[in-house]
C-alpha cells in the first residue's frame, strides 16, 4: 500500500512538472514574439486612426512591417507556437497589402481580412494557453500579446 501511494505521488508530480514545462515553453515563445506583435499592432492602430499619415509614408511603414515579418520568421520558437506564428505573419502580409493598395475599397477589404486574421491568431493563443488555466490562476497572459 505504501508503494502504491509513493507511485501515485510520483506520477502526479511528473504530470505537474510536465504542465509547468508546457506553460513555461509557451511563455518563453510569447516573450520572443512580444515585441514583433506589439510593433505590428501599433502600426495597425496608427493605420486605422490616421490613414493619411500612413499613406504619406507608405515606404517607411512597409519597411517596418517587412522587418517585423522577417524577425517573426526567424524567431526560434517551439513547435507549439508554429500555427500562431503563421497566422500572425499572414496578418502582417495582409496589412502590407492594405497599406500598399491604392483602391479605397480594396484597402477596406484587406483591413477586414487583417482583423479576421488577428482574431484567429488570438483564438489560437487562447487555445494554447487554455482559458481555464488563466481564470484559475489569474495569470493574465494576454498582457504579453494583445490584439486590441
Amino acid at each position: 500500500m505504501k508503494n502504491i501511494g509513493l507511485f501515485l505521488c510520483s506520477v502526479t508530480g511528473f504530470f505537474i512538472i510536465l504542465g509547468c514545462l508546457f506553460y513555461n515553453s509557451l511563455l518563453i515563445d510569447m516573450d520572443k514574439m512580444k515585441d514583433y506583435v506589439t510593433e505590428s499592432n501599433l502600426i495597425l492602430e496608427e493605420y486605422v486612426k490616421n490613414k493619411e499619415k500612413v499613406d504619406s509614408a507608405k515606404g517607411e511603414y512597409i519597411s517596418r512591417l517587412l522587418t517585423i515579418k522577417r524577425g517573426m520568421e526567424s524567431a526560434n520558437t517551439s513547435f507549439l507556437f508554429d500555427k500562431y506564428k503563421v497566422i500572425k505573419i499572414s496578418s502582417i502580409e495582409l496589412l502590407i497589402e492594405a497599406i500598399s493598395e491604392e483602391n479605397k475599397n480594396d484597402k477596406e477589404e484587406y483591413l477586414k481580412l487583417v482583423f479576421k486574421s488577428d482574431n484567429e491568431s488570438q483564438d489560437e493563443l487562447d487555445k494554447l494557453m487554455n482559458k481555464n488555466f488563466i481564470q484559475v490562476t489569474y495569470l493574465s497572459l494576454k498582457t504579453y500579446i494583445s490584439v486590441e
